[in-house]
């Protein structure tokens, strides 16, 4: 059964897509640019706001629930390391980067209601983690 994730559903699917590839490492970095600055907490309750004037609270509860799906999975399928016990080192990595993560998807489910401001701060961790350093157009060569 495919979620309905708003009229931006596409852009939120392919966000998820590319979650699922994340590793530990590109959590880790992500969790380094998790920081909270007053325009991250601005651009985030516009993100709230723009979901409850629309009614959209359903799409973006469930593109958050992806994230919480990709934390737990960190979680349960983390090495065995003796009896009960599992490494949770990379978990915990994926657990520090969902606040970005959380940033990214939400700016996603209301693209077309956020001023592009508000969208840069909360995807620019995400941007870095894909686009090579410089921006999309930078090629490699002499």
């Amino acid at each position: 059964m495919r979620k309905d994730f708003g009229p931006n559903g596409r852009e939120v699917e392919e966000l998820i897509a590319r979650l699922e590839g994340v590793n530990q490492l590109q959590a880790l970095f992500l969790a380094s640019l998790a920081d909270d600055d007053p325009a991250r907490r601005d651009a985030r309750r516009a993100v709230v706001q723009a979901a409850e004037r629309l009614g959209r609270r359903d799409q973006l509860r469930a593109a958050q629930d992806e994230v919480r799906r990709w934390v737990n999975h960190w979680f349960s399928g983390g090495p065995e390391l003796s009896g009960y016990t599992r490494d949770i080192t990379p978990a915990q990595a994926a657990l520090d980067a969902s606040p970005v993560v959380l940033d990214a998807i939400g700016a996603a489910v209301v693209r077309d209601q956020l001023s592009t401001a508000e969208y840069e701060t909360l995807t620019d961790p995400w941007r870095q983690l894909w686009e090579p350093p410089g921006g999309p157009e930078t090629t490699t060569g002499a």
